[in-house]
């Protein structure tokens, strides 16, 4: 028995996920290594430019966006603490930044946050979206810029409750609010569009 016993070792549980090579390049690029830097950036490019055409509709305002994201991200790679994936602190970085150019570009007048990206089928089912009587750009746009801001943050960008209250600087229960309001727009909006038959029309015409 003592034999059995000393044979049997629980399962080793997974180890945690290292981020030390993110780490070492993120310490790298701040300190102001050229291949450090470059590589740095091309790994934050496709990541900066989805948050910037999720959030921006206008091809000017989101590539001004884009271009001060990447600034940003790359001036404050030395805060980054290895502590999760390289990416989503990527993605966080950026956002905070686009949101402020967006919040800008509005008080100039312009309606940036009309999104091209948001709830793609990555997050909505390819089949809900093509049975939508209108795209569904058209009913975000309908959406007070609050409620579309939090949906884009949340089902586009994948960013949690948690991260939308500090990049709006709004409470939890707030975003939670807005988040719950937008879909129940969205619902009544598509539901209206199907009482009143737009589908059909558009198909028809």
């Amino acid at each position: 028995m003592l034999a059995l016993a000393t044979r049997w070792a629980p399962p080793l549980a997974d180890p945690l996920p290292s981020y030390e090579d993110d780490l070492a390049l993120a310490a790298a690029a701040g300190a102001g290594d050229p291949k450090a830097s470059e590589q740095f950036v091309r790994r934050a490019l496709p990541v900066v430019r989805r948050v910037a055409r999720a959030i921006i509709a206008d091809p000017t305002e989101s590539d001004d966006a884009l271009q001060l994201a990447l600034i940003e991200v790359l001036t404050a790679a030395r805060t980054y603490r290895g502590t999760g994936a390289l990416e989503p602190w990527m993605r966080k970085v950026a956002s905070r930044v686009v949101i402020r150019h967006a919040r800008k570009a509005r008080s100039s007048r312009i309606n940036p946050l009309e999104d091209h990206e948001a709830l793609t089928p990555t997050s909505m089912h390819t089949t809900v979206l093509e049975s939508l009587p209108r795209s569904l750009e058209h009913y975000l746009g309908e959406l007070p810029d609050n409620q579309r801001l939090a949906m884009l943050l949340r089902h586009a960008l994948g960013h949690s409750i948690a991260e939308i209250s500090e990049l709006t600087n709004a409470p939890v229960p707030t975003v939670l609010s807005r988040i719950k309001a937008a879909r129940q727009q969205l619902r009544r909006l598509i539901q209206r569009d199907i009482n009143l038959g737009v589908g059909s029309v558009a198909r028809t015409s």
